[in-house]
């Protein structure tokens, strides 16, 4: 219950952040219809949305997962947001080689970061996925699994916890998934909660109900843009 009440904090926070952005945007657009104020295309703002998950997720306490995905989506609403209100006209060629070396600064990192820390084994408590134009593997045997993070980016991951066990509930993953997509495969005894966004994207839970009783249960969050998430058995 402690870990819930750790866990509840930053979510709640960031789906205020958001709930705040989008009331905005919708009371903006009620405003111009009425003819109160002249907004124009209140759709040019939609940038705005990705601009305040990525916000969100960057202002998440030190220690919370999931801030490089945060930081790819303020880029990329950001350069659309700038775009659309003609603040400044970005060469469209410029954005793919910036994302590039972005992720490639991510691959860098961690590669670097697992290299001092050694290769991470199946019983590690803690997980960290990356995959960019192809696909990865990962599975767990943890006797105490905590949860991780995934980025999938025009590629795919599959995460096996199916001989993982946790002790302290809820496991968390945090997901970015881009034009990619993530299956997570665990026992049937698991309950599973999606917490996740989807942004022309999906989170599915194809999961088997579990048995009567309260067993582990894994809560499965982050952002699908144009991309899928699958939890299975």
């Amino acid at each position: 219950m402690e870990r819930m009440d750790r866990l509840a904090g930053p979510r709640n926070a960031s789906r205020l952040f958001v709930g705040l952005v989008i009331c905005a945007l919708g009371l903006l657009a009620l405003l111009d219809n009425l003819g109160l104020v002249e907004v124009g295309n209140i759709w040019r703002l939609w940038p705005l949305i990705l601009v305040a998950l990525g916000m969100a997720r960057l202002l998440r306490p030190a220690g919370c997962q999931g801030r490089f995905g945060g930081g790819i989506m303020v880029l990329i609403g950001g350069w659309f947001l700038l775009n659309n209100l003609g603040i400044a006209r970005f060469n469209p060629g410029l954005f793919w080689p910036l994302l590039i070396v972005l992720l490639g600064g991510r691959l860098i990192w961690g590669a670097t970061r697992r290299g001092m820390q050694g290769p991470m084994p199946e019983g590690a408590s803690r997980m960290d996925a990356f995959s960019m134009l192809g696909g990865t593997e990962h599975k767990s045997n943890a006797s105490d699994f905590r949860g991780g993070q995934a980025t999938a980016i025009l590629g795919g991951c599959k995460i096996d916890l199916r001989l993982a066990n946790v002790k302290e509930p809820p496991a968390v993953i945090d997901l970015f998934v881009m034009w990619g997509g993530v299956e997570i495969f665990v026992p049937r005894e698991w309950g599973v909660s999606i917490q996740g966004t989807p942004i022309m994207g999906a989170f599915e839970d194809k999961t088997s109900p579990p048995p009567e009783g309260a067993g582990p249960k894994l809560v499965v969050k982050g952002v699908a843009i144009m991309g899928g998430v699958e939890i299975k058995n």
